[in-house]
């Protein structure tokens, strides 16, 4: 969730900024080049000198969002772009920016109201466009769909063809909550919403390709069309996004490959054909190009990246114990993977020799 809200605004902004001072004389202008190097304490400080100057200035309201949500504060993220809007009504990158939130925390009219405002100041920008078309979309669709709530769980899906599935998913994971969270050191947001599609809405709503069991983008959302025939692969892709939920909402800025480890690591079933897929592979994907092959549209390619996450995350499991979701902290305020790994008398190559060995 973290890089399409930073790096979309950062990359290139729906407005068009004017020139700023050197960072030396311009808090906001420092604001901006710490988000770029990813540290959101030194974002947060700035901006909030910048808003000392000038309260109601909306880019650095807008900034000081950013910078929240990077902190994992996506409450006061919400509050700062609101009052962006508030101080100015058409600046499309504060628009932009709450819309993308509320999507994320699954608040999809409030998304949809904020694009329907952002589309009236720039009606050319295709991707806007594009974007709000598809949350209408999906809206009409999850308004025909039952919702069955649980004390931590929304699961929505179709009505009687798939109660029993629906059933089956919200006592899974309520079963599941306590043992996932303890060993992460987290909790999951709640309540967790769980979207049931058949396979053609699933692959409409999340354009993911062919080879995905499942998705979280702050909801997890499963196609399930006969997930009653293999109900071992529905529990191991519901736990699965489950896992991204907690990591989500406690250690946002995990990377990939170590959030798919995780993930794969903690769902139920026998791991034993990743681990063939590492002896015949051809070649392992360095550390350093492991994320990117997690979006590969070849299945063969993405599988071989799980295998080599799930490596990877069993021995940090297994050396680490419950020193795990220490790491992950460490990872999450910012530290870089290998600094973060001495402390733990460990090395980039001993995660590298993990998938080699097996």
């Amino acid at each position: 969730m973290l890089t399409w809200l930073i790096v979309g605004l950062l990359a290139a902004g729906l407005s068009a900024a004017p020139p700023q001072a050197p960072s030396a004389t311009n808090p906001a202008r420092a604001g901006w080049e710490a988000l770029a190097r990813k540290d959101g304490v030194a974002a947060a400080a700035a901006f909030r000198a910048a808003l000392d100057a000038n309260p109601n200035d909306a880019r650095s309201l807008t900034g000081a969002g950013l910078a929240s949500h990077m902190l994992n504060r996506d409450d006061l993220a919400r509050d700062y772009f609101t009052r962006a809007i508030q101080a100015n009504p058409r600046y499309p990158d504060a628009l932009d920016a709450l819309g993308r939130l509320e999507y994320s925390e699954a608040n999809l009219a409030q998304a949809i109201d904020a694009y329907e405002r952002l589309v009236k100041l720039i009606p050319d920008n295709e991707d806007v466009a594009k974007r709000l078309e598809q949350w209408k979309k999906e809206a009409a669709l999850h308004d025909t769909l039952v919702a069955q709530p649980t004390g931590r769980f929304t699961v929505l899906f179709e009505g009687e063809s798939q109660q029993a599935i629906a059933t089956r998913v919200s006592s899974l994971l309520e079963g599941a909550y306590d043992r996932l969270t303890r060993k992460l050191n987290a909790v999951a947001p709640n309540p967790v919403t769980v979207i049931l599609y058949t396979g053609e809405q699933f692959r409409d709503i999340t354009k993911s390709p062919s080879w995905a069991g499942g998705s979280y983008d702050g909801r997890i959302r499963v196609p399930v069309r006969g997930a009653l025939d293999n109900p071992a692969e529905l529990d191991r892709v519901i736990i699965h996004e489950f896992v991204h939920a907690v990591i989500h909402q406690a250690y946002p800025r995990t990377p990939k490959w170590l959030n798919e480890g995780l993930a794969t690591y903690l769902e139920p079933g026998d791991h034993a054909g990743l681990v063939r897929r590492l002896r015949g592979g051809d070649g392992a994907i360095p550390l350093a190009e492991l994320n990117k092959a997690f979006s590969a549209t070849e299945g063969e390619d993405a599988a071989v990246a799980y295998a080599q996450g799930y490596a990877a995350t069993r021995f940090l499991a297994e050396r680490l114990g419950d020193k795990l979701p220490v790491l992950l902290q460490y990872l999450n305020d910012g530290m870089a993977l290998d600094e973060a790994l001495l402390l733990f008398n460990l090395q980039v190559t001993d995660l590298e020799q993990a998938w080699t060995r097996r």
